[in-house]
C-alpha cells in the first residue's frame, strides 16, 4: 500500500502538472490572438505581405487551431493575395476555408468576387446563392446577386435583388451602382422602374 506522503507527493505532481499544461494553453492562447490581431490590423493598413507573415507564423506554430478560427485565417489568406491580385491563390485559400464550414458567408461571397472579377459569372451565382441561403441580409451577397444576374441577363433576378439591396441600405447600393459606372441618371431610372413595377 502507498503510503499517505506518496499519496500527496503524487497529489502534488498532477495538481503541478495540470497548471503547466494550463498555463502553457493560456500562453499558446495569447500567442495567437496576439499574432491574429496583429494580422488583422496589417490588412487594415493594406499591409497585406506582412499579414500573410503573421498568418503563416500562427498556422505553423499552432496545430490545434479551433476549425472557426482556421476558417477565418484562410478566408484572411485568400483575401490577402485577392488584394496581391494572385487571384489564384486567393481560390485556393477560399475553398480551403470552406472545406473547413461550407457556409461561411463571408468566403463564400468572397470567392464570387474573384470569379466576378474573371468574368465567371455563371460560376459565381452558385456561391451567392448558398451565402444567400444562409444570411439573406448580407448587402454584400446581395448586391453581388444582382451584379450576377445582371451579366447573366436574368433581369427579373437582377430588379429582385436591386430593390432588396436598395431597401437594406440605399447609400451602399448608390455607391457600389456607381462604383460599377452606372450614372446618377440611371440609378433615378432604375429606382423610377422598380417603383413602377411594384403597382
Amino acid at each position: 500500500m502507498l503510503s499517505k506522503m506518496k499519496y500527496i507527493k503524487i497529489f502534488k505532481f498532477i495538481f503541478l502538472l495540470f497548471f503547466c499544461l494550463t498555463y502553457c494553453n493560456i500562453a499558446l492562447s495569447n500567442y495567437f490572438d496576439e499574432k491574429y490581431k496583429k494580422a488583422g490590423i496589417s490588412i487594415d493598413e493594406n499591409h497585406y505581405k506582412k499579414a500573410l507573415l503573421l498568418y503563416e507564423e500562427i498556422l505553423k506554430d499552432n496545430h490545434q487551431i479551433a476549425s472557426y478560427k482556421k476558417s477565418r485565417i484562410f478566408n484572411n489568406i485568400g483575401y490577402c493575395y485577392y488584394k496581391l491580385n494572385e487571384l489564384k491563390n486567393a481560390l485556393n485559400f477560399y475553398k480551403k476555408a470552406l472545406d473547413v464550414d461550407e457556409n461561411f458567408v463571408v468566403c463564400l461571397n468572397n470567392v464570387a468576387a474573384v470569379l466576378m472579377n474573371q468574368r465567371k459569372y455563371k460560376e459565381a451565382l452558385p456561391h451567392l446563392t448558398k451565402a444567400y441561403q444562409s444570411d439573406n441580409g448580407n448587402i454584400k451577397v446581395i448586391f453581388n446577386l444582382f451584379v450576377v444576374n445582371y451579366y447573366l441577363k436574368n433581369n427579373e433576378y437582377a430588379l429582385n435583388y436591386i430593390e432588396e439591396a436598395f431597401n437594406i441600405d440605399e447609400n451602399y447600393t448608390t455607391k457600389r451602382l456607381k462604383k460599377k459606372n452606372i450614372s446618377t441618371n440611371e440609378i433615378k431610372r432604375l429606382r423610377k422602374y422598380l417603383k413602377k413595377i411594384k403597382r
